[in-house]
This record gives structure tokens, C-alpha cells and sequence, in this order.
């Protein structure tokens, strides 16, 4: 483990090397604005297993792994106000999302190179605070697995592809947040090679980005400043003003018609019902999306739940268990009765196995609930659990393949 941590730190300075590499005189661009930029960000990833509420969106792993911390940072060269070109390192780690799914643990880092396309530039937007961007690039993903049974190092290509947004705070820095999409050429991302061709997860990031450049100047993707100009009148636009201020001022003194005034008063009254009534619908509207929407959400948070529940439920059911030494404690012809047996003994097993409440299991063959604590590889450990039960359950060695379930 200490041989992967080096490792990484000498990636890590070679890509800081590089950039500080870049010539000086490119940090100081002058007349058109700043080209240069650095950034610092973290966010977290996300490698489902292509289902959930956004799909895909979050990555296809064999086994999901949410909500992972990820680092980095990158340098950007902004060829025009519309195309920049991005290189970066990011640092993280997957890990098993639930205790049933398969351990691992990968820590891995990866670079990428992206071309980078400001809207803002690009379709003439002149926002001066905000500007969307989006990006495809080419990288090299290099990773750290483990498993129960696998302990490599795996490097391989990637695409990437994502978008976000720019939030201008001044001309020496910029907010950003961003979402970015990652397809590796590699399958053992989340230690398991499943039957899809490549894994891919979702990265949603934030940070800062800082400009270096003339200091009187923005990065060259923000529009430059307004420039407030004072014209200076001759004498004959003076004498102009001078009489048309003269000619507003007699209409001015002439009375109002009464029945202009009441008209007047009238529409100003109906425009203002209508717009009343307007903002009262508008209201009624937000409140009726609310309420739906804390609807939909709670009502896709309990079928979460139950399909939870109900994974869990069905992992202590098999009709085949695994090959190897079992206790078997009981045989029931009840289901629920060879429930209740396996949840008092997981309870029983609990100071004396480790993760005793997924190793008691029950066995459905020919109609009868078989109660079975294992497996075990050798049989003396089997043995062993077997001194520790009560006598009382009359419990007994029992190994499988067995030629009756063949």
C-alpha cells in the first residue's frame, strides 16, 4: 500500500511540473485579457449499476459505489473567448456501496486532457456573471484494486464528457461547479469484471478557479467591462435642449382632462387586478408543485425501501448454497418458523462470528427449510462454531454439494 501512495505522488508533481513548465510570458498576456488559469476543486463520484432516478447518469459499476470523496486540480489555456484546452489529475476511491454487495476497495488517479467550449463566447451571451460551458476529452486512468482475492494495479484509456458553470467573482477568480461523465477501457474498476465491456462513473465537482494576467484585465471567456463615455454638447445643442425644455414645460402647464384622468385611473386599476390575480395563480401553482413533489419523493423513497428490505430478505434464502462445511441446526417444514430460528441464532452468533446475520442462511430443498450456519472452507472451523451452540439445538456438520441436491 505504501508503494501506491508514492506513486501517486510522483504523478502528481510531474503534472506540477508541467504545468509550471508553461513560458512565463503566457502568464502576462497584455491588451486582450488573461488566458491562464489553475484550478482547485473536490466533489464526489458516483458508479451505480445503471438504475436508480437518474440512470445511467450515475455511472454502470457490477458494484455500485456512491458518494466517494474525489481531489484535483487542472491548467487551462484559453485559445479564444470561446475554446480553451484543460489538463488535469483527479484523486479518489471507490468502495462498496452496501455491506452485501462484494468488498473492494480501488484508489486510483487519472489524467485527462479536454477541450473546453465557453457558451458564453460561443453564442455571444455577454453574461457577465455567469458562463455555461461544456467538454470532451481523452485521459489515462490508473487504478489500485483489492479484493478478498485480488490485489493489482490496472491502467487504462478513458473518455470523458461534461459540462458546468463558471460564476465570475472577480478578474483574478472565478467559482466553478461541474459534472463530468467517465467511460475507462477497463472492466475492473469495481473489482468485479462483469459482463458489460467497460465501467463508467459520474464525477460532480466544485472549486475555484484563479486567472493569472494583466491586472487590469478579466480572462479573455468573461465580455471586457462597459466603458462609460461623457460626450460634450456644442452651444447649438444646448440652445436645442434649452427649447425643447422651454416647449415641455407649456405642455406640462396645460390641465389634464378630467375624463383622461378617470380612464386613466381605470386601466391603471384593471391592470393592477390582473396582475394580482396573476401572482395569486402563480402562487397557487408553486404550491401545488411543492406538495407534488414531496409526494413523488416519498413515495419513491418507500419503494426504495421496500425493494431494500426485500433485497436483504432474499439474500437469507438459497437453493443452492455454496460448496463447503455447514451447521446445520434445525429443518423445518414452516418458513416462518426457520425464520425465526435464523434471526435468534444470527442474535446468539453475534460475539462469535463475524457478520453472523449474513452467514446464517436457510436452505429450501424438497419443501423442508433447512436452518445452516456457514460456509466454512475447512472443517475443523466448522467444528469449532459447533462446540460454542447450545446442545440443546442438536445441531450437526453437514457439507455441501450433497449428492441428493445434484
Amino acid at each position: 500500500m505504501e508503494r501506491k501512495s508514492i506513486s501517486i505522488q510522483k504523478w502528481l508533481a510531474i503534472f506540477a511540473a508541467l504545468c509550471l513548465s508553461f513560458p512565463v510570458q503566457s502568464l502576462s498576456q497584455s491588451g486582450e485579457g488573461k488566458r491562464v488559469s489553475f484550478t482547485l476543486g473536490s466533489g464526489l463520484t458516483y458508479g451505480s449499476a445503471g438504475d436508480g432516478v437518474v440512470g445511467r447518469l450515475a455511472g454502470n459499476f457490477n458494484v455500485p459505489s456512491f458518494r466517494q470523496q474525489i481531489y484535483g486540480g487542472s491548467f487551462q489555456y484559453a485559445a479564444s473567448p470561446a475554446f480553451s484546452i484543460d489538463t488535469g489529475v483527479q484523486v479518489g476511491s471507490f468502495t462498496n456501496q452496501y455491506d452485501f454487495d462484494p468488498a473492494f476497495e480501488n484508489d486510483f488517479f487519472y489524467a485527462t486532457i479536454k477541450g473546453v467550449t465557453n457558451l458564453n463566447g460561443l453564442l455571444g451571451l455577454n453574461s457577465r456573471f455567469m458562463n455555461p460551458y461544456f467538454s470532451v476529452g481523452l485521459g489515462m486512468i490508473r487504478s489500485q484494486i483489492v479484493t478478498d482475492d485480488l490485489d493489482s494495479e490496472d491502467l487504462s484509456l478513458l473518455g470523458t464528457a461534461g459540462a458546468g458553470v463558471n460564476f465570475y467573482l472577480f478578474r483574478g477568480a472565478d467559482l466553478f461547479v461541474q459534472y463530468d461523465y467517465i467511460a475507462a477501457g477497463s472492466d475492473l474498476l469495481d473489482g468485479l469484471s462483469g459482463s458489460g465491456s467497460s465501467d463508467q462513473f459520474a464525477a460532480v465537482s466544485a472549486g475555484l478557479r484563479i486567472n493569472f494576467g494583466s491586472s487590469g484585465s478579466k480572462l479573455i471567456s468573461w465580455p471586457p467591462a462597459r466603458d462609460s463615455r461623457i460626450e460634450i454638447s456644442t452651444g447649438a445643442d444646448l440652445n436645442r435642449a434649452e427649447e425643447h425644455e422651454v416647449e415641455v414645460t407649456v405642455e406640462r402647464q396645460v390641465a389634464p382632462d378630467p375624463q383622461n384622468l378617470q380612464e386613466k385611473e381605470e386601466r391603471e386599476q384593471r391592470l393592477q387586478q390582473m396582475v394580482n390575480e396573476a401572482n395569486r395563480e402563480m402562487m397557487r401553482q408553486q404550491e401545488q408543485n411543492r406538495v407534488f413533489a414531496e409526494q413523488w419523493r416519498a413515495e419513491q423513497r418507500q419503494k426504495q425501501l421496500e425493494a431494500e428490505a426485500e433485497a436483504r430478505r432474499q439474500q437469507i434464502f438459497t437453493n443452492r448454497p455454496d460448496p463447503g462445511h455447514y451447521i446445520q441446526v434445525y429443518s423445518f417444514s414452516n418458513r416462518a418458523a426457520a425464520e425465526e430460528m435464523r434471526a435468534k441464532l444470527a442474535e446468539d452468533l453475534g460475539s462469535q462470528l463475524d457478520q453472523a446475520g449474513q452467514r446464517v442462511i436457510i436452505h429450501q430443498f424438497d419443501g423442508l427449510n433447512r436452518v445452516l450456519i456457514g460456509s466454512f472452507q475447512r472443517y475443523r472451523n466448522a467444528n469449532s462454531i459447533l462446540q460454542q451452540l447450545d446442545s440443546g439445538y442438536g445441531a450437526f456438520i453437514i457439507t455441501y454439494p450433497r449428492p441428493d441436491d445434484m
